[in-house]
C-alpha cells in the first residue's frame, strides 16, 4: 500500500495552518508534510500535530526571504551564517515533530560568481547540513525545480541533482523526486523514475500542466501508482498540488486509486 502525505502548505488552505492537521486526519491521510512551518510557534505546531496523531514526513529548511525572491540559501555567497541558522532551526522543528527528512533549497543562480564557485559553495554547505543532521538520523533532500515555476533556480535538472548528491559523498542525502517537476523538465517520466530510483527517498505528485489533483492532465497516475507498488516503493508520497476548488471536493482520486479511505 502506498503512503500518501498531505502537504499542508498546499492543501486545506480553506483554514489556518494549524487547523489543517485535523483536516488531513479527517480526510484519511496517514501523514503530513509542509514547506515552512516557522511562522507558527513550535509548541503550537507540536500540539496540532499530536492532536491529529499524524507523523510529519517532510519539512523544508527556511529558504531566506521568499517575498523578495530568495529560494533557498545553500548556494548563495555571503550567506554562511544565515544558512547555518536555517539548518539549526529546521533541525529544532524536525526533532520536536519526529520528522526525519528536511528539504534544503539551493537558492537561485547568482551571477556575481561563477557557476563552479557557486557549485562548490553548495557542496560545502550541504556537507555541513548532512553532518549536522546525521547525529539525529535526519536525511537531507534536494529537489530539481522547473524553470517555468522557479526561474533561475540553481538545480534545474535531475542530472545536476544526481551529480550534487554524488559529490556530497554523504549517506544521508537523497533525491526528492517531484513527478510534476520531472515531467515539466524532462518528460519521459517513468523512464526517469527508473533511472534515478536508487537516489529517491521521497516522491511528490500533482497533475501536469496545471498542478491540480493527480487525476487530471497528461500523467496517468493510476498506472504510475501501480508501477510504484510493483517496484516496492516504501517512502512517502507528498501530495503537493493546488486543489482545483475545495480540497475535500477534489479528494475523489483517493477512492479511485484505493489509496486511502475517505470519510
Amino acid at each position: 500500500m502506498l503512503k500518501f502525505a498531505a502537504n499542508l502548505t498546499w492543501l486545506f488552505t480553506e483554514v489556518p495552518f494549524l487547523q489543517r492537521f485535523a483536516l488531513a486526519a479527517e480526510a484519511g491521510f496517514p501523514a503530513v508534510e509542509c514547506l515552512f512551518p516557522y511562522e507558527e510557534e513550535l509548541g503550537a505546531v507540536l500540539r496540532a500535530q499530536k492532536e491529529s496523531a499524524l507523523p510529519v514526513a517532510l519539512i523544508n529548511a527556511p529558504a531566506g526571504v521568499w517575498e523578495s525572491g530568495q529560494r533557498g540559501l545553500a548556494s548563495l555567497p555571503d550567506a554562511e551564517t544565515q544558512f547555518q541558522r536555517s539548518v539549526q532551526q529546521a533541525h529544532e522543528y524536525a526533532l520536536a515533530l519526529g520528522c526525519k527528512q528536511i528539504h534544503i533549497m539551493a537558492g537561485n543562480r547568482e551571477e556575481s560568481i561563477t557557476f563552479d564557485e557557486q557549485y562548490a559553495l553548495l557542496i560545502e554547505r550541504l556537507r555541513y547540513a548532512t553532518d549536522f543532521l546525521n547525529t539525529d538520523n535526519i536525511r537531507v533532500l534536494i529537489e530539481p525545480l522547473n524553470n517555468e515555476n522557479m526561474p533561475g533556480y540553481f538545480i534545474p535538472s535531475f542530472p545536476l541533482a544526481e551529480k550534487i548528491i554524488r559529490d556530497c559523498e554523504r549517506e544521508n542525502i537523497a533525491l526528492q523526486f517531484d513527478f510534476y517537476h520531472c515531467q515539466k523538465i524532462h518528460g519521459n517520466l517513468w523512464a526517469n523514475v527508473q533511472r534515478y530510483w536508487p537516489l529517491i527517498a521521497h516522491i511528490q505528485i500533482a497533475s501536469v500542466p496545471n498542478r491540480n489533483e493527480p487525476n487530471k492532465g497528461e500523467l496517468n497516475y493510476p498506472w504510475l501508482f501501480q508501477q510504484l507498488e510493483l517496484q516496492g516503493y516504501q517512502g512517502w508520497i507528498g501530495c503537493e498540488y493546488r486543489p482545483e476548488t475545495d480540497t475535500f471536493a477534489g479528494l475523489g482520486w483517493f477512492k479511485e486509486n484505493k489509496a486511502v479511505n475517505i470519510l
